[in-house]
């Protein structure tokens, strides 16, 4: 199963819609009317492959717990937040789900509004749980841990490294990048593969790029590793206007006004100037190679991002928590722990002509991806990059988080559209995200 990485979106209602939820909560029988043991399900429904991907997981569960009937519940929503929302509702209806799919930015949200039973006594007691989590970066648990309370294991998730086109590199003599490459070597990089290929003076062909419809694969990188973040570490306050935030903007608008890169652009056109060449490099997950594998597209590799004054592995994951609705907790961990099992981890990996667009968060999987050969070629570095390498956490994901997202990259709008400065760009965001970010 393949969760999008999008980001979650959260109305001022919604805590108090779920607060009255939990309240309405009855109680139902663990088992069916013909006395099997049941677990309902929900997960986001925003497309067939949300559908297949979650009947292929509580398939494979039923299969090995034939005693175990499992219904799966497609709850629609135009994003992650209203899908929460819509969750909330359900459970007010009388319904009792026993888990409920969520990405890690939501981790806040399901904890500040009690939906979910934290994990930590059955990591504890669990005699299995130490095996499995001792196969699992620390990074991605503590992604999904909120004031000490583990809120599920992740079973897939996406990290942030920058793609590079070897055909662009190669025909302008550049060397590929390293590792320890910093953010002038990146600057540097960059401006020996940007060119005027058509010669109307100005540049078509650019060194970089980055998303403008997310933060995720736009800003984040590039503020970790400048040592900040949007948040405080509470995710209660606000930092858009830190002299890390401003250092990062700044570097990224300089690339603009150097021509270096355009105008930030949503990931879709991204991935089709990258591919046919116009863009030698972008930031995002594993999640392209889907796209660029089935095209037949292959002249991509990956590497880090450049080192600024740290070096932060930004990331998102997903997983099943269990729902305090449910009756059948205990079943319910176990279901939670079956989608770590080797068995669908495996799936994430894929194969060259099918490949996965997500990590296995299970370490002893995720380094099979290169030795069944799906490219790219530096395919360890996706795990080792959040095995070997400090994390950015909390990701800055505000229960608000919709309206935080959707301020933070109006503003950034206009700084890169030179309608203001960086300084004043992100005093203005600050300002604004005061209301936003609180707790």
């Amino acid at each position: 199963m393949n969760i999008p990485r999008r980001k979650v979106a959260l109305a001022c209602a919604t805590a108090a819609l779920a607060a009255t939820a939990l309240a309405g909560c009855g109680s139902d029988s663990e088992t069916t009317s013909t006395g099997a043991k049941a677990l309902e399900i929900v997960y986001w429904n925003y497309g067939p492959a949300a559908e297949s991907g979650n009947k292929a997981t509580a398939d494979a569960f039923t299969k090995a717990h034939p005693d175990v009937k499992v219904t799966l519940t497609p709850v629609t929503g135009e994003n992650w937040g209203t899908y929460y929302a819509n969750v909330a509702t359900l459970i007010a209806s009388g319904k009792k789900p026993d888990l409920m799919v969520i990405s890690g930015e939501g981790a806040q949200f399901v904890h500040s509004n009690k939906l979910v039973k934290p994990i930590n006594e059955y990591l504890e007691k669990d005699a299995g749980a130490k095996a499995i989590t001792d196969d699992i970066a620390q990074g991605l648990i503590d992604g999904f841990t909120v004031k000490g309370d583990v809120i599920t294991l992740s079973y897939g998730w996406n990290d942030m490294v920058v793609y590079y086109n070897t055909d662009v590199f190669k025909k302008a003599g550049v060397e590929p990048p390293k590792a320890d490459w910093t953010w002038d070597d990146f600057k540097a990089t960059a401006k020996k593969l940007s060119a005027d290929t058509n010669g109307d003076g100005t540049n078509d062909q650019y060194g970089f790029t980055w998303a403008s419809n997310e933060i995720f694969p736009g800003i984040m990188p590039w503020v970790a590793n400048a040592g900040g973040n949007l948040t405080s570490d509470d995710v209660c306050q606000a930092t858009a206007d830190s002299p890390q935030v401003n250092k990062a903007v700044t570097f990224l608008n300089d690339l603009i006004k150097e021509g270096v890169a355009p105008a930030p652009m949503p990931m879709s056109d991204v991935f089709t100037r990258f591919q046919n060449g116009q863009i030698a490099m972008f930031g995002a997950g594993r999640w392209p190679i889907a796209t660029f594998l089935p095209a037949g597209f292959k002249s991509f590799d990956i590497q880090l991002y450049p080192k600024g004054d740290t070096y932060k592995t930004v990331f998102g994951g997903a997983g099943y928590p269990i729902l305090k609705s449910s009756q059948n907790p205990d079943l319910a961990w176990e279901y939670q722990k079956f989608t770590v099992s080797d068995e669908i981890e495996k799936g994430y990996v894929g194969t060259p002509d099918k490949p996965g667009d997500s990590i296995p968060s299970r370490r002893s999987v995720a380094h099979t991806i290169s030795q069944v050969g799906v490219p790219p070629a530096n395919s360890d570095l996706y795990y080792d990059s959040i095995d070997k390498f400090e994390t950015l956490v909390p990701y800055p994901a505000p229960a608000k988080y919709s309206t935080f997202e959707s301020t933070v990259l109006r503003h950034l709008q206009q700084i890169f559209a030179g309608e203001t400065t960086v300084p004043d760009g992100l005093k203005a965001m600050q300002g604004e995200l005061t209301g936003i970010v609180t707790c």
